[in-house]
């Protein structure tokens, strides 16, 4: 069966995926020779809550007339995007660095504006990464990319370098468009070059695949970039952890003998721990024991890691450190915050789905009705904000102004929140202007706009609102 990709990339409002927003959204739909099939690109307009990061807008180059003047509202963007997306399905999502920017952004669109937050990893759906694949590719295929050096004089995996530096001409780096392009030419390198890593980076691609994969292997090879240190182990796999969602290895280079001598946190914190936990729907870089010789490793004793693995797996010592797993991180603390709440009672999601059909497909006035009857507080609270945002002129005056005055005090806070704020936004001007090498006349422009966002109904707030 034929396989079909979606490359997209993403630029937004900073780095917070719960407190942020995505201003523009470019993908590309190929086949699985990167044939181009279908193209898609959007804008939108700046939520009315969103105080964008000064450093976001000067490296994307997104102008704040730009973010007030957009075709699309969020609600909207996030609907055509979606409507997009499931009409390309099924497909591997495929980004630079998205399964932990790209994705999570998208997850919090779709949640907050009343969709099921999961549509890349359902209806067929599969996810790969690049930017891991490069990692892996510097140590286990070192002759087969061209990494250049930064100003600190290590490789550089950003694909503004990357990229450039193996072939691809004009990249228009921090444009989404232009970074898509980018990664496919990278796609088409690994894919030709280290066919091993693209094949099973694709045969990884979603939790079911990877279990496919390992099943009835006494042990696999597994590479890791292990926070900036990378590492590749022979592992075999212990138990399944995180509600069966993820896999507990054993590095097989780790004495038994000193298990039992650590204490919790040596056993599963650290560059050194024998046991690693392997998220199995983040596409885990993984090799069968037959394609070893085809890498950039050495010292492994391939017939004694077979009998080493056989005897793991029955070693009492390994399976009682193993059953402390859950006791070595800190019970989950709650948010109390709708935005960062996306994991919580997902059952919720199941028992509202009707209604949140419902209110895409109402009008206007009856959307307003249907807001008020979501039994859960975040939906129900998101969908008021939907309603503010697109049918301001639908709701009743009492309940505009007192929007407004939420919006007002929650944009000028200054306690301590999560969420960019005027006053936050525009000390990080400030210190922009002395002391980094951004044009000053461009950060000036910059603060200027968040000044003219304390108050709703300044021009800039009401360009903003259709």
């Amino acid at each position: 069966m034929s396989q079909n990709f979606i490359f997209f990339d993403v630029e937004t409002s900073g780095i917070n995926k719960y407190f942020g927003q995505i201003f523009q959204f470019a993908a590309i739909l190929t086949d699985e020779n990167f044939t181009v099939l279908d193209r898609f690109e959007i804008r939108s307009k700046r939520m009315s809550h969103i105080i964008p990061e000064p450093g976001a807008l000067l490296v994307t180059g997104i102008l704040p007339t730009q973010l007030e003047n957009a075709k699309y509202t969020y609600y909207e963007f996030s609907s055509l995007i979606r409507e997009k997306m499931l009409e390309w399905s099924p497909a591997t999502f495929c980004g630079y660095n998205s399964l932990k920017f790209d994705e999570p952004f998208m997850r919090s669109m779709y949640y907050q504006n009343l969709y099921s937050p999961y549509l890349s990893q359902t209806n067929g759906n599969k996810r790969i990464d690049i930017l891991p694949m490069v990692f892996a590719m510097e140590h286990l295929f070192p002759e087969a990319l061209c990494f250049p050096l930064n100003e600190k004089g290590k490789t550089s995996k950003k694909l503004e370098h990357i990229a450039v530096s193996n072939g691809f001409e004009n990249h228009n780096a921090h444009d989404a468009m232009g970074d898509v392009l980018a990664t496919i030419h990278i796609a088409k390198l690994i894919k030709s070059r280290a066919p091993f890593l693209w094949n099973n980076c694709n045969y990884c691609s979603s939790r079911q695949d990877f279990k496919e994969f390992i099943k009835n292997k006494n042990w696999v090879l597994i590479h890791d970039n292990n926070n900036g240190w990378p590492i590749t182990f022979p592992g075999v796999e212990i138990s399944r952890v995180n509600d069966d969602r993820d896999s507990l290895f054993y590095d097989l280079r780790y004495s038994v003998k000193k298990i039992a001598r650590n204490n919790l946190d040596e056993n599963f914190s650290g560059r050194d721990r024998p046991f690693r936990m392997v998220r199995n729907s983040n596409m885990p870089i993984i090799f069968d024991r037959n394609e070893i010789n085809s890498l950039n490793v050495s010292g492994l004793d391939l017939s004694l890691l077979d009998d080493l693995a056989t005897q793991i797996k029955s070693d009492d010592t390994v399976k009682a450190a193993a059953s402390q797993f859950q006791n070595a991180f800190s019970d989950y603390q709650e948010s109390p915050y709708i935005e960062e709440q996306i994991y919580r009672d997902f059952e919720s999601f199941n028992n509202n789905r009707s209604l949140m059909e419902k209110f895409h497909n109402s009008n206007p006035q009856e959307k307003i009705t249907i807001a008020r009857q979501f039994t859960d507080e975040r939906f129900r609270a998101f969908a008021r904000r939907i309603v503010f945002d697109n049918f301001q002129s639908y709701m009743c005056k009492t309940d505009i102004e007192e929007f407004k005055t939420r919006i007002i005090e929650r944009i000028n806070s200054k306690d301590d929140v999560p969420w960019n704020t005027v006053g936050s936004a525009i000390q990080k001007c400030d210190v922009l202007i002395e002391k980094s090498n951004f044009c000053k006349s461009d950060v000036g422009v910059i603060k200027k706009y968040y000044e003219t966002l304390r108050n709703l109904d300044s021009p800039a707030a009401k360009s903003s609102k259709t």
